[in-house]
């Protein structure tokens, strides 16, 4: 009779083994997946840095030439002078005609880069995910209709543009607040 209960209290203890390894397998997994990619794109964010530009916003227009050289093409836009590089441009505090007339000293505010650049891709859902609830979620319907998540870290806007809710990633930006 004793070794009957013994073999009934090995059976059961085998049993709550297994069950603890698989499930605390599964849950210690999930959480290694999105926790490192979280912060090393919201890390980098916070030091005014975006993934695949090795420029950070406050870069002067001399640091920016001498790192990346002449832009592909230049302008004004919203913000200021920029200069367009593959996959990204940087926009300067400064208006002007041409990058000459652009002050050395001049700083980059607003960076724009395509997803690839910066490795962050996929849906709304699928960006939230990720870097978890944004500050705001944004419905122009003043221009284009886009959509965009916005999170504030430290003193920067990261904002992740959207043609649609459903859409993936079309542009990210990062600019000074």
């Amino acid at each position: 009779m004793i070794t009957l209960i013994r073999k009934y209290r090995i059976i059961f203890f085998m049993g709550m083994l297994c069950v603890a390894v698989l499930f605390g397998c599964t849950i210690n997994s999930e959480d290694s997946l999105t926790t490192p990619v979280k912060s090393s794109i919201l890390d980098k964010v916070k030091n005014g840095e975006l993934e695949g530009i090795s420029i950070n916003l406050g870069a002067t227009k001399k640091e920016v030439l001498d790192k990346y050289g002449d832009p592909i093409r230049s302008g004004n836009s919203e913000y200021g002078f920029t200069f367009y590089y593959d996959g990204f441009s940087l926009e300067f505090e400064d208006y002007a005609d041409s990058i000459d007339q652009v002050k050395e000293t001049s700083k980059v505010v607003l960076m724009n880069a395509d997803p690839k650049t910066v490795g962050l891709t996929g849906s709304p859902d699928e960006i939230k995910g990720i870097l978890g609830i944004p500050s705001r979620e944004i419905q122009d319907d003043t221009g284009d209709n886009t959509f965009i998540l916005e999170y504030s870290v430290s003193d920067y806007l990261f904002k992740i543009t959207f043609d649609t809710s459903n859409s993936p990633v079309k542009y990210i930006t990062l600019q000074i607040k």
